[in-house]
């Protein structure tokens, strides 16, 4: 046992020697290929992506970049995805570390975020959307399949719609394969995936944003109350 122990460790380490010593040539190569899956039109129904001076350090195990733009087509109607339209991300780092779980830690100079106001509708002590419904298949994939990891965005500048909003701490893991806690700037937000859509409770609301079935119901009782 013993011997098998030493033979693990010398094998072990004789693989960080390697990664250390061709650390460069690795770090090269996994830029390359980011940058060009990156580059890649995946069709009208993905968004565009653009980006400069995007570079991957192995050693820091981070990922770093100048300018990354996402634009959102938003040809499907009314889902909550689509309510966004565009981000921008201006000279940021994000650097991952590997212990008991993933840790994700993102710093930025800058955030733009532009998207479509959704309109909700009173219901008691809850807030419903009526322009936006949520779609369960892609957050199934988000939440059921989210592993165990944290991740942690700082950003000196929050544009939202064009008003800066100041730095920004935002903070989220999961707490199960059904909700997300997020800390914003000490604000707690939770977000719950159920049967009928999202919840997402706020320390002052609850808003609730309904799967396409109920949304289509409620269109269609709107319709008909009018």
């Amino acid at each position: 046992m013993k011997k098998f122990f030493i033979i693990f460790v010398f094998i072990i380490s004789a693989l960080f020697l390697l990664i250390i010593l061709y650390a460069d040539n690795i770090s090269e190569k996994l830029t390359y290929n980011l940058n060009r899956n990156l580059d890649v039109d995946w069709g009208e129904d993905h968004p565009e992506i653009s980006k400069q001076n995007m570079k991957v350090d192995l050693l820091d195990l981070s990922v770093k970049w100048d300018i990354l733009n996402i634009g959102f087509n938003n040809r499907q109607r009314a889902l909550i995805i689509n309510s966004i339209t565009k981000i921008q991300t201006n000279k940021c780092i994000a650097n991952i570390s590997l212990l008991l779980n993933i840790q994700i830690e993102m710093k930025c100079d800058e955030i733009r975020i532009d998207y479509k106001v959704n309109n909700w509708v009173k219901n008691g002590d809850m807030n419903i959307s009526s322009t936006f419904f949520f779609d369960r298949r892609v957050y199934d994939d988000f939440y059921d399949k989210q592993g165990s990891y944290e991740v942690k965005i700082n950003t000196q500048k929050l544009y939202l719609n064009n008003t800066n909003h100041g730095q920004q701490l935002i903070e989220y893991s999961f707490e199960d394969n059904k909700k997300i806690l997020t800390n914003v700037n000490g604000r707690y937000i939770s977000l719950t995936k159920q049967n009928e859509g999202l919840r997402i409770h706020t320390p002052e609301k609850y808003f609730f944003i309904l799967n396409k079935n109920y949304f289509n119901n409620t269109i269609k009782m709107d319709k008909t109350r009018s």
